[in-house]
């Protein structure tokens, strides 16, 4: 039975990726480092406001992207923010826990819909002229989760969202992978490697991209040192 609890403890830990537990009464601490990457989700209401944003764009954003994806849209950074910013709020207390530093707000530079579709990929690349970049999944078909389900290799498969840091070395955790669900919402910083892989089937993948600047000092760039 104990060795029983002490599994479940395990288990318990790996799964919520909580800093700290005890185990067979002995308390340990796990220090989480380098970038941080945020996840939540959008409601259905907020994400239909959303795709309503995106079904107006027009204007061709493809020359300032690495997609290799032929709709690429720019959109309403005003109205874009204007729907997020209570999630943006959540972004300031993570960014707080993690960083240990207050976040006043960040500005958004640059928003555009990316309509993917069987064949289409994003290649592994970073953004410029910005401090955090973001992706919300606003369509996500079920026959690209079928084919998701359906995948046989290694990785997280088709239409998969991934993160990579520096390269692969032993143990060390280099790299995340995400299937992803409608609404799902994710903000990292500028230079976080990012691609996300192709798929098959005759349907459209649709996210929604934007690229903010925070507006305190960014002592990770100016080289100030919290105090």
């Amino acid at each position: 039975m104990k060795s029983e609890k002490k599994e479940s403890a395990k288990r318990s830990y790996l799964k919520a990726g909580e800093t700290t537990n005890t185990q067979a009464e002995l308390e340990y601490t796990m220090y989480h480092w380098g970038p941080l990457l945020f996840k939540t989700t959008i409601n259905p209401d907020d994400i239909k406001a959303l795709r309503a944003i995106c079904d107006k764009a027009d204007e061709t954003w493809s020359d300032n992207l690495a997609g290799i994806i032929e709709g690429e849209y720019k959109i309403d950074s005003a109205a874009y923010t204007k729907i997020i910013t209570p999630y943006l709020k959540a972004y300031q207390a993570a960014y707080k826990t993690w960083y240990s530093l207050n976040l006043r707000g960040v500005e958004t530079t640059a928003a555009w819909v990316n309509y993917m579709k069987a064949g289409e990929s994003n290649p592994p690349h970073i953004h410029h002229n910005c401090h955090l970049s973001s992706s919300i999944i606003l369509d996500l078909p079920e026959v690209v989760k079928q084919e998701q389900k359906d995948w046989k290799g290694t990785g997280e498969g088709p239409a998969a969202l991934n993160f990579f840091v520096a390269n692969p070395q032993n143990f060390h955790t280099n790299s995340l992978g995400f299937k992803g669900e409608v609404g799902d919402f994710f903000i990292f910083p500028w230079n976080l490697t990012h691609s996300v892989n192709n798929f098959r089937s005759d349907s459209t993948r649709v996210t929604l991209a934007a690229n903010f600047k925070i507006l305190d000092d960014n002592i990770f760039e100016n080289g100030k040192e919290k105090a």
